[in-house]
């Protein structure tokens, strides 16, 4: 590893557990003992070749299989171009199934993450696809996205389980809403829908009056949700948060950690967020 990178990996590791399973395991154990479930990361996408898919399977299930064997509490997230979608949707569809598979036997949930535009209706048809077949699956849903509520309702119709962030992607105007003020409107009319018409989801922010809404929402639906957040970013709030509610905090791991924290450093609202976490410690 290079100078840079060296110093890259010194600042990441506020949201990065680490390159090896190791120490992400040691990551989630720490978080688990703060009464904060995990969502497991092993980091990858775009992937073009067979090869680079399977070596990424193996390391998802070998994932599976360390989380189960330690028992920590949590699920995993995987994204479609790191199992095969950029190959062929029936190659995706294929390892998808056979990680679903695992997962349950092991007692894991598994969140499908939602990647560029050009993915995300084979994501969610897929999704729909196998989600009445396993039950311990979920879809994550941008906010940023105009489609996203039609999305939601379309996925509350067949009972399926979300997971809403606002998304770090970008995109055109043309498919997105491009000011924070229209990314948070739209996060509360997708949250309203999920509250009125689906039964399990999480609430996927470091935005405090989101989560005062959610809560607020919790006691008028009279509904117990989850609620996530990325590692090392606002981990003071994560942590009262799980005082009273299900905290999920988001743990990438893995030697693809440079393009990951690129993208979140590229959307000027985590760049603030994240300065701020790693001046505070």
């Amino acid at each position: 590893m290079s100078v840079i990178d060296s110093l890259g990996m010194l600042i990441a590791r506020k949201w990065i557990a680490g390159e090896d399973l190791q120490h992400a395991i040691q990551e989630a154990k720490r978080l688990n003992s703060k009464k904060e479930n995990v969502i497991m990361n092993y980091l990858g996408e775009d992937l073009k070749s067979k090869r680079l898919v399977e070596q990424n399977m193996a390391q998802i299930m070998r994932l599976l299989d360390e989380m189960h064997s330690k028992k920590i509490r949590g699920s995993i997230a995987v994204k479609p171009t790191q199992t095969g979608l950029v190959i062929s949707r029936s190659y995706f569809e294929k390892n998808y199934s056979e990680i679903l598979a695992k997962a349950s036997r092991c007692g894991i949930t598994v969140w499908l993450d939602m990647e560029q535009y050009l993915f995300v209706s084979s994501t969610i048809s897929t999704y729909l696809k196998f989600h009445g077949r396993y039950k311990n699956t979920g879809i994550c849903i941008q906010a940023k996205l105009k489609r996203s509520l039609k999305d939601i309702e379309r996925i509350a119709r067949q009972k399926g389980m979300v997971r809403l962030v606002k998304g770090a992607y970008k995109y055109p105007s043309t498919i997105s809403f491009q000011d924070k003020r229209s990314v948070y409107n739209n996060y509360l009319r997708c949250m309203d829908y999920l509250f009125s018409h689906m039964e399990r989801f999480m609430i996927a922010t470091h935005d405090d009056s989101i989560i005062r809404i959610a809560t607020d929402n919790e006691k008028k639906y009279r509904k117990k949700i989850s609620f996530g957040m990325l590692k090392g970013v606002r981990s003071s709030l994560a942590a009262k948060t799980a005082e009273s509610e299900d905290m999920n905090v988001y743990l990438p791991y893995g030697e693809e950690w440079m393009k990951y924290s690129i993208r979140r450093l590229s959307e000027w609202e985590h760049t603030k967020i994240i300065i701020r976490s790693i001046i505070q410690g």
